[in-house]
């Protein structure tokens, strides 16, 4: 998700002019001119400092009101002006110039594009990284999120915003350096870490690049992770900064497995590998042991527990996951939930062992299909199909199948469409919904009997009849698929029958042609 920041409150400026109209006074005896945009920005070049914050205390105020302000404003090539003052001795000066600046970039491509040509950028971060003026630094942060919703100014900020707003906002205002730097500590600031994590929560979004720089910057993901448990710890986890902070990790979890590294990747073997239990020594059955265990460990991979992961080791750690279940439980913000969710979602995508273990841990270790349940349940649509989308990653280990049927499977059938009333989720949710049941269907007749004994039968017949006029849907696809699988087990063909089900219900020609075809 992106977003413009929202433009500052318009200030009160009476002070600030009746002040400048006294020293005019005093110079003059005429009356000084009305103050326009014109004169405003002709005015941005003096070197009288209540001049200066006159003339951008009224430009802020009228791009605050109106659109064509913004565009008078680079007409008039007033952005590099107003950068210019970034680098003034007063920090009044910066700190309404910066006001400016984030008022006249607010949902203006054009304006935000002369800022990144004007090198308005390295401008914007030297005044962050030096400023200790608190209102200041949240005009600052403010007019970076501002610039961060523009795709083109995403890879130049990745580039040369990262380290600076993480060594100058999250650091100090996580708390994760408490005690360490006390002079770090005075520039901790509740709005200006809002702001920065809103302008990172852009960038995380801009792509591969820009994902792999935030993971490997030093103490970006440290400290989101230190702020969002703390906020858990306070019952705090419905303030807008820690939605921010999740749909970071979030966009950080994306493709994660893919995207590593060699070097870690290895690690993450080599570390599964150590956690695998050896084999007793002393055993009467020393070839049947060797089995248990081996298939013991096949049923449970779980995560290593590492005590003080750093940096990008937190995406897969076991503690996170638990972060990320606290969330789910104790949050009521829809996006905080749906990113909570889909950071699990994607971290347990891949196919790899790490993955698994994930899986493994999610279910297992924590019991978090119970947090999950809850999302089906009572979540928006899109934490609901988000919700659903983790499920049929976890569907892909016969293991967890048990687990799934005991906890969720109703609200799984709960889902799916009736023939006469429809759902508020979309068709693609739907799709999901079968290949979950389908998987289910495989491992045990006991799975299908349950699916069954959950009335999913007539809502599947009617989603596997659904025709877009040149076949089958996704949907209907899908669901002739699962149908097919359910026949498969013999011993259920009778408890079929006596529900008024034949063979030809299930085996046809629209289910064979929809299972040869996912095999071509």
């Amino acid at each position: 998700m992106e977003v413009d920041m929202g433009r500052q409150r318009e200030v009160e400026v009476h002070l600030q002019q009746s002040r400048t109209q006294d020293v005019m006074t005093l110079e003059s005896e005429s009356k000084p001119p009305e103050m326009t945009l014109e004169r405003a920005v002709s005015l941005l070049t003096q070197e009288n400092e209540e001049t200066l914050i006159l003339a951008a205390s009224h430009i802020q105020n009228q791009c605050f009101k109106s659109a064509d302000a913004k565009k008078m404003v680079y007409y008039l090539r007033g952005i590099g002006k107003l950068l210019q003052l970034l680098d003034n001795d007063n920090e009044e000066v910066q700190r309404v110039a910066a006001g400016s600046l984030r008022n006249v970039v607010f949902q203006s491509s054009e304006n935000k594009m002369e800022v990144k040509e004007s090198d308005g950028v390295a401008t914007i971060l030297s005044a962050l990284k030096s400023s200790r003026d608190v209102e200041t630094r949240r005009q600052l942060a403010g007019l970076l999120w501002n610039l961060s919703s523009h795709d083109l100014l995403k890879e130049r900020l990745s580039r040369d915003a990262l380290s600076v707003l993480t060594q100058s906002v999250l650091v100090p205002s996580s708390g994760i350096s408490e005690g360490e730097n006390p002079k770090d500590e005075l520039l901790a600031d509740a709005d200006v870490f809002h702001f920065a994590t809103g302008c990172l929560r852009n960038l995380s979004s801009a792509g591969p690049d820009s994902r792999k720089a935030m993971r490997h910057c030093e103490n970006l993901i440290d400290s989101l992770i230190y702020y969002i448990r703390g906020t858990i710890a306070d019952y705090k986890t419905d303030d807008k900064s820690t939605e921010n902070c999740i749909c970071i990790l979030h966009n950080l979890s994306y493709q994660i497995e893919a995207e590593l590294p060699k070097k870690y990747t290895q690690d993450l073997r080599e570390s599964r590998l150590n956690l695998a239990p050896e084999p007793k020594s002393v055993s009467c059955f020393p070839q049947r042991s060797a089995k248990i265990t081996e298939h013991l460990e096949r049923r449970s991979p779980l995560l290593e527990e590492k005590a003080n992961p750093r940096g990008i080791e937190w995406l897969w750690s076991a503690i996170t996951v638990r972060m990320y279940l606290s969330l789910i439980a104790c949050s009521v913000r829809p996006h905080t939930q749906e990113a909570a969710v889909g950071a699990l979602q994607n971290i347990t995508a891949g196919n790899g062992a790490v993955s698994e273990a994930i899986a493994f841990t999610i279910v297992q270790r924590e019991n978090g299909l119970q947090q999950v349940k809850k999302m089906l349940q009572e979540g928006e649509s899109d934490v609901k199909r988000t919700s659903i989308s983790l499920i049929k990653n976890l569907s892909q280990h016969q293991e967890l199948h048990p687990d799934i049927v005991t906890q969720v499977l109703p609200e799984l059938v709960g889902m799916l469409p009736n023939d006469d009333t429809g759902t508020d989720l979309p068709s693609e949710v739907t799709v999901s919904l079968c290949h979950i049941l389908n998987d289910l269907s495989q491992s045990a007749p006991q799975h299908v009997r349950a699916i069954v004994n959950q009335g999913a039968l007539p809502k599947i017949f009617s989603i596997s009849r659904k025709d877009s006029g040149y076949g089958p849907t996704r949907a209907g696809q899908a669901a002739c698929v699962l149908l097919h699988t359910m026949w498969k087990h013999s011993d259920l063909h009778g408890a079929y029958k006596k529900c008024g089900y034949r063979k030809a219900d299930f085996i046809n020609a629209r289910t064979t042609k929809a299972v040869n075809s996912g095999r071509n």
